[in-house]
């Protein structure tokens, strides 16, 4: 089969992580949220439509002249119904939740995201289970259910393990051929732990059941990972970590402790910081909503940090519970960052000038082999106008 993959409103929810990207570009577990659905199903995706017309230029909207299954961005591709009820929706009918959220979509007239608004709609079956995602803390809250399902669909058989290794749970590991591995401990009787192409575990390091190490990731010397972690490619992870969720290219390569927390891409943690993850009251924590501009209760008692992109800070600085630092975001100081770090800024009442924005960005994406695009570029020139002066309350 053949689809495609929009996004509803509820991109909002995943915001800063969504300035620069669709939600299917998340790496989550062993790949990105659209790579999944092949991965699963050998269903090929071939339309994208994404919801923020700012990132066309650099994920544009693609839909091919053809029938597809359309499937809403936040679904998940789990559930024993989904492959059997996906084939059989009936062209040209929009699926929705009891609460009118768009699930799925055979057509093939769909040209833009707004057309969604004139299919005839019919609710989902009663009966019928889905697995979403729905708010940016389930990127760590659910690192346990992904990468067990990830788990399950690996097409590949595990390299022989080095003997360097000291390993319990041999058979829930799976150690690509082209991975390396120093005289380090995996502890994967309860769950798995999957090391993939290229990626390195340095003398010392400690890595529990439920990992994913992404390619060309790194666990630097003396490492301690705990268990629930998804690591994407490209990251260097050292110091002690814990249900949280890397979506690739950053780094946190000394000592302090990341406990339920999302990291964005192209972000460094300087040493020796720390994130709280649980109150002193031990009661729900509340995290800033860059959409709503207010603090919402997460009913969760566990709540760290969400960083978003280009976001870095200075040695030893300490995050509160529920701290969200915003994309570009500069974070230094010697007491406890604020709730919430604002886009693009530098210093109390300072903001980055946007040439140094490009310059920075290049700057870290060379460091990677890689060129930042003049597509990029633009979007970050478009973002930094719209967000670098906005008076934020935190």
């Amino acid at each position: 089969m053949r689809i495609g993959i929009f996004e509803d409103e509820g991109w909002q929810a995943f915001l800063p992580l969504t300035r620069l990207r669709p939600l299917w570009e998340l790496w989550w577990g062993i790949d990105r949220l659209c790579d999944k659905w092949e991965r699963y199903f050998d269903w090929k995706v071939v339309g994208y439509l994404p919801a923020q017309s700012l990132l066309h230029e650099v994920f544009p909207p693609v839909v091919p002249s053809e029938e597809l299954v359309w499937l809403n961005a936040r679904l998940l591709p789990m559930g024993p119904d989904l492959p059997y009820w996906l084939p059989s929706l009936e062209p040209d009918t929009l699926y929705t939740t009891e609460e009118g959220v768009p699930v799925a979509l055979r057509t093939r007239s769909l040209t833009k995201r707004e057309d969604l608004a004139r299919f005839r709609t019919v609710q989902l079956p009663p009966q019928l289970k889905l697995y979403w995602i729905e708010k940016v803390t389930d990127l760590f809250q659910l690192n346990g259910q992904i990468i067990a399902e990830d788990w399950k669909h690996l097409r590949q058989k595990s390299a022989p393990l080095p003997s360097s290794l000291s390993v319990r749970g041999r058979d829930n590991i799976f150690f690509h051929p082209s991975a390396r591995a120093g005289f380090a401990i995996l502890a994967a009787e309860d769950g798995p732990i999957w090391v993939g192409p290229s990626a390195e575990l340095q003398d010392g390091s400690i890595v529990q059941h439920t990992n994913v190490l992404g390619p060309s990731t790194t666990i630097m010397v003396g490492a301690r990972i705990r268990t629930h972690n998804s690591f994407g490619p490209w990251c260097k992870i050292g110091g002690e970590v814990g249900q949280s969720t890397f979506l690739g290219f950053s780094n946190k390569a000394h000592d302090g402790f990341v406990g339920h927390s999302i990291i964005a891409q192209w972000c460094n943690i300087g040493a020796g910081s720390n994130t709280s993850n649980l109150k002193n009251t031990y009661g729900p924590v509340r995290l800033y909503s860059p959409a709503l501009g207010v603090l919402q209760d997460t009913g969760l008692q566990f709540c760290g940090l969400i960083m978003g992109d280009y976001a870095r800070c200075g040695i030893q600085t300490p995050f509160p519970t529920g701290c969200v630092v915003d994309i570009f975001a500069n974070v230094v100081g010697t007491g406890f960052a604020p709730k919430y770090v604002p886009p693009f800024f530098w210093n109390e009442g300072q903001y980055w000038k946007v040439e140094k924005v490009i310059q920075a960005a290049q700057r870290m994406q060379e460091r990677r082999g890689r060129i930042l695009s003049e597509a990029e570029k633009k979007l970050l020139r478009t973002l930094h106008a719209l967000l670098a002066t906005k008076s934020v309350e935190g």
